[in-house]
């Protein structure tokens, strides 16, 4: 176990040694800010499965991060900020993939934030605690307003005498589905009735890890929480009921899912622009994105069937990462660059899980 893992060790696993790379794709898809641009090069990078896992990440943490790889010899940086793995950072950058595999986020953050429905669930086990010892003089957990509204949405639709039982006996389910230490560590930090629960510093001390590791394994408990969750609502309704508000189930934004499944219907992105009001290069951005994002998109209604020899032969010699458009226009001046950011997608390799 790599237990002295750090925030910068993480950023190893999305660097290469044969590619300057922009830090700027790194810190957008970890705080999950979604353009298509960030979501393509963050398809490249491989950054997709941990979109929005620290949407509290500052600039500056992610700045000093960087520099401290920097600092240990790990990356070399350009002037435009472009950075490159080192030999020596590639060396290291195998030990912390082979850790990082044990987690499983695979894209969840595509879908919600975890940090609201883990304060969601703290929220709601307090509130059952307390309900079960009759004590309505407490001080709740403070989070944001939708968290609050949401919590207490939950308890007054499950209130009953029987909720703290039915409660404490889907948790007992899902931590059985769980290695007994991170059912632990997932429980540790809950509040309850005279229960002041720990600390993330207490724990990590306890676990003998650092503050970035034990974040990183939360989060995947929380992951694997919302997974199992998720999975079978009638044997642990209480526990889908606290997730499925967070949850959304389309990866794609509200706005492209729309415009995808219009286009689907008649094939016309012209008409789709005039149906929702919208302007062309609109919808292309969001067919762009469903495109990244939607494993069966469907290429071949739009893109040509055929290319030039040229043009074929110059993408061939190269990795997609590597293709320019303005030496693609040139080859082909029909071929827009709409379609070229959809030929890069089609026959690049996205990860969709780690």
């Amino acid at each position: 176990m790599k237990k002295d893992l750090t925030f910068s060790d993480f950023l190893l696993q999305f660097l290469s040694t044969e590619e300057w790379r922009r830090p700027k794709v790194l810190l957008n898809n970890l705080i999950g800010r979604r353009t298509v641009s960030n979501l393509f090069w963050g398809a490249q990078y491989g950054l997709l499965p941990f979109f929005n896992l620290f949407s509290k990440l500052s600039a500056d943490d992610f700045e000093l991060a960087l520099k401290r790889l920097h600092k240990r010899g790990l990356i070399e940086s350009q002037q435009d900020g472009k950075v490159l793995l080192t030999k020596t950072g590639k060396q290291e950058q195998k030990s912390v993939i082979d850790y990082i595999s044990q987690f499983h986020f695979r894209g969840i953050g595509l879908h919600t934030n975890l940090n609201n429905i883990q304060q969601c669930l703290n929220l709601v086990i307090q509130i059952t605690s307390e309900f079960s010892y009759q004590n309505n003089r407490y001080y709740p957990l403070q989070y944001s307003g939708q968290t609050m509204a949401r919590a207490k949405q939950w308890f007054v639709k499950n209130k009953s005498i029987e909720l703290p039982r039915k409660l404490h006996a889907e948790l007992t389910d899902f931590l059985l589905t769980i290695p007994a230490d991170e059912a632990n560590a997932f429980t540790n930090s809950m509040i309850g009735h005279d229960d002041f629960g720990l600390t993330d510093q207490q724990i990590e001390t306890a676990l003998n890890v650092t503050p970035f590791n034990w974040k990183l394994r939360s989060l995947s408990l929380v992951a694997a929480f919302v997974k199992w969750a998720s999975a079978d609502s009638d044997t642990h309704f209480l526990c889908q009921q606290i997730v499925s508000p967070w949850l959304t189930t389309s990866a794609l934004s509200t706005s492209s899912a729309l415009s995808y499944q219009l286009y689907l219907k008649n094939t016309n992105l012209q008409a789709v622009a005039n149906c929702r009001r919208v302007k062309l290069n609109t919808i292309k951005e969001h067919l762009l994105e469903a495109a990244i994002l939607t494993p069966s998109f469907p290429f071949q209604l739009i893109l040509p069937n055929k290319f030039s020899s040229d043009l074929e032969t110059y993408l061939g010699a190269r990795t997609i990462n590597q293709w320019q458009f303005d030496e693609v226009s040139k080859l082909d001046s029909q071929f827009s660059f709409f379609e070229f950011r959809l030929l890069q997608i089609e026959r690049g390799h996205i990860q969709y899980a780690n």
